[in-house]
């Protein structure tokens, strides 16, 4: 027979181990979450179970907090730099940006995302 403690520990245990799964696999449902960082860029990820879609994004975050009010890619890739923003020209760099959109166009190919040469 199994004391009430040790039952109460392998309880709390199991419970927060469930607990933790549950979280990691509800990530990118519904809601952005972060992908991968290259080059001072962050790319997030969303797949919306409401219209099965897989959406994805690029900005700076070190700018804003608020994804609308950073230097970020527009749904057509576009730059889009908000004009209370000074941005380094280093972060903006043709080569970077070529290598940012290449990313987001093999994020929004599918579910599985396994970026090349980064």
């Amino acid at each position: 027979m199994i004391s009430t403690s040790e039952f109460l520990k392998n309880y709390f245990f199991w419970a927060l181990l469930i607990s933790c799964l549950t979280n990691s696999v509800n990530a990118g449902l519904n809601k952005f979450t972060n992908l991968i960082f290259v080059d001072d860029w962050l790319i997030e990820r969303k797949v919306d179970l409401t219209i099965n879609e897989t959406q994805c994004r690029a900005s700076i975050p070190s700018h804003a907090n608020w994804f609308g009010a950073r230097v970020r890619l527009g749904p057509e890739n576009e730059l889009i730099e908000p004009i209370w923003i000074s941005v380094k020209a280093n972060q903006v760099l043709d080569s970077k940006l070529v290598k940012i959109r290449e990313l987001l166009d093999d994020c929004r190919s599918g579910l599985l995302f396994l970026p090349e040469n980064l």
